[in-house]
């Protein structure tokens, strides 16, 4: 009875956190703005919370990244999405919109693999 609302609640966040990470990165590519404290510190206590959710649902429906590939690759999708998206927040140039296009991609893969619970869709 739970899962169907810890799931809604995990895409809630997932949404929020994917929102912030846009937000983010076009308020930093305008010139002279100095990002707000809560810019800093809010994507942080989502991301957390996320990823305690997506752990609780995977108990809850026996998901392990051993018994469904699916999730296997979303966590190497994610664990790729936080190094290229920390790039894309610190890089500047062409480095910086490669990082970003490449957590893009990642994004856009995991919501894949979430939502078909297959690695290749």
């Amino acid at each position: 009875m739970m899962y169907p609302i810890v799931k809604q609640f995990h895409v809630i966040l997932a949404i929020t956190s994917i929102s912030l990470f846009q937000f983010r990165y076009w308020f930093y590519k305008v010139p002279q703005r100095n990002p707000y404290q809560w810019m800093k510190i809010l994507p942080h206590l989502i991301d957390t919370l996320l990823m305690t959710l997506g752990i609780s649902l995977a108990v809850m429906a026996s998901f392990s990244p051993f018994n469904s590939p699916w999730l296997l690759y979303k966590l190497m999708a994610l664990f790729a999405y936080i190094i290229f998206g920390m790039y894309a927040m610190k890089r500047s140039g062409l480095q910086q919109w490669l990082n970003y296009v490449m957590a893009s991609v990642a994004i856009v893969y995991m919501l894949f693999a979430a939502t078909y619970k297959s690695p290749w869709f």
